[in-house]
């Protein structure tokens, strides 16, 4: 039987374990709207004089731990869903992009008051039918400008957006390098935080603020790239790419990025310390590695072999490479016309189209109206003598229109064909993108609400303990007060 002074002690303890559980329901309360916030519970157990001996009788509780509400089975699967999510997310972007920059994802009538007067396909559609007006009068000084000045068009639209597209790969470049930059800080704060937790929990118990920080960095870290952890009896966390350490206890590993996606320099991630390459199979930077992948654009030697498919890894390339196979492909037919026929000053035409840069191939971005015609329309060669009236040149480009001088994915098309094909590859691609997109953010939301079930601080649930804690001290102190007053008349009748 327990004396009556060990009541005072039993009654002590449990005002302070309760004094413990308000402090930590009030941490709780105080962060029930911080991001990333895991709520923590107090753990009590209860003291015993002498667990061994005869004398077993309660002594009162102590505070076994306070631990954090936390999933490490849903952490993980909803780092994973994020991974992938943000993927898509860079993809989708990527492609929404390329479909505002054509203009236009389907062929509209002129007469169509939806129809883009500047549109692409227009521009194409005008310059096909210059040469066309061309043959109904091969001579007019006007229908030969407006052929110079169509082709003029037709090049300066196809400049202006291959020069976009190009501008977004070197916007994917500079993302991937700003993502490596952050991924190098957030292993750094993850090392730090790993030493600090690790110091925390080495003589009391969980360092669930701590922790909270470090999970919130993994959480981002899911964003940018693949990885996975594994938590060491220390506490600290181990964080793997691609089986390769970027956190080791208290060491952070970094990452390098080199190159700028071309083929004779392509871009690679490489670990810093041992100049291997990285495996980064998911996340936004994986994505910005596609996009400013430049590989699958080159120059085409042969158009009249050249069979595209829409299979380079950037879908970037992918259109800057279509659009080059339209403009060279026109261009290698229209030259082979054109000089075999004669110009208005009975001269044998030259070709059509020429490079800019003489030390380059002919490409969407090595291309100009040839600057002799441009300047004098009367080397324009209409036809295929210097007679009057003869326009069998001219006929012949004005058909290239509705030849079948293209290949896409082994079919052959004619030009309006293959464009529409361009068109509809983009705007698949990106339905695609954003449906893959809408299900993976779906299951990263219903993973993040799941662990948030768990580990959200609650003010209800949390104004329910204050009570019951407050409930709890009140009682106990009311026991310490009984027995003092018991004391107190003891000794009064002892005198």
């Amino acid at each position: 039987m327990g004396s009556t002074f060990g009541g005072y002690s039993i009654a002590l303890t449990g005002m302070r374990v309760n004094q413990a559980a308000l402090t930590v329901t009030s941490h709780n309360i105080a962060n029930v709207d911080t991001a990333g916030y895991s709520r923590q519970a107090i753990a009590l157990t209860e003291t015993v004089n002498d667990p061994a001996g005869s004398n077993s009788a309660g002594t009162g509780a102590t505070v076994a731990e306070v631990k954090r509400a936390r999933s490490q089975l849903l952490d993980n699967t909803y780092r994973q869903q994020n991974t992938t999510v943000e993927y898509w997310s860079s993809k989708s972007g990527t492609l929404d992009y390329l479909q505002e920059i054509l203009d236009e994802f389907a062929i509209s009538d002129a007469s169509d008051e939806d129809a883009s007067a500047d549109g692409l396909q227009q521009t194409i559609q005008n310059f096909f039918d210059s040469w066309d007006n061309l043959a109904s009068d091969p001579s007019s000084v006007s229908t030969r400008q407006s052929v110079v000045e169509n082709a003029a068009s037709l090049l300066d639209t196809l400049s202006q957006i291959d020069e976009q597209l190009q501008s977004l790969q070197a916007d994917a470049l500079t993302a991937a390098g700003d993502i490596v930059d952050e991924i190098n800080g957030i292993a750094g704060q993850i090392s730090a935080l790993n030493l600090l937790i690790a110091k925390a929990e080495a003589n009391s118990g969980e360092a669930g603020d701590l922790r909270d920080q470090r999970d919130d960095l993994l959480d981002q870290l899911s964003a940018y790239t693949n990885f996975s952890s594994q938590e060491a009896g220390s506490g600290m966390v181990a964080v793997f790419i691609g089986g390769v350490a970027l956190v080791s206890g208290t060491k952070a590993n970094s990452l390098s990025i080199s190159g700028d996606g071309s083929t004779a320099n392509p871009l690679q991630v490489t670990w810093t310390n041992t100049q291997t390459t990285a495996k980064i199979a998911g996340g936004s930077l994986l994505a910005c590695l596609e996009e400013a992948d430049q590989s699958g654009f080159s120059a085409i030697s042969d158009t009249d072999n050249y069979n595209f498919t829409a299979t380079a890894t950037s879908s970037i390339s992918t259109l800057r490479q279509g659009l080059n196979d339209l403009i060279t492909t026109i261009a290698g037919k229209i030259n082979s016309l054109h000089s075999a026929g004669t110009d208005l000053e009975g001269n044998t035409g030259l070709d059509f189209f020429v490079v800019v840069d003489a030390g380059q191939p002919l490409s969407i971005s090595n291309i100009q109206v040839n600057p002799e015609i441009a300047a004098n329309s009367n080397k324009l060669a209409a036809g295929s003598t210097d007679a009057a009236g003869d326009n069998t040149v001219a006929n012949a480009i004005s058909s290239l229109l509705d030849e079948k001088i293209f290949q896409y994915n082994g079919l052959s098309q004619d030009l309006t064909g293959f464009y529409q094909s361009i068109i509809a590859w983009v705007g698949t691609a990106g339905s695609n993108a954003t449906n893959a997109y809408d299900v993976y953010s779906t299951l990263a939301t219903q993973a993040d609400n799941q662990r948030l079930s768990i580990s959200s601080a609650s003010l209800d649930e949390e104004m329910s303990n204050m009570i019951k804690y407050q409930t709890a001290y009140s009682a106990a102190s009311r026991v310490l007060s009984t027995i003092d007053n018991l004391i107190g008349d003891l000794i009064e009748e002892l005198g």
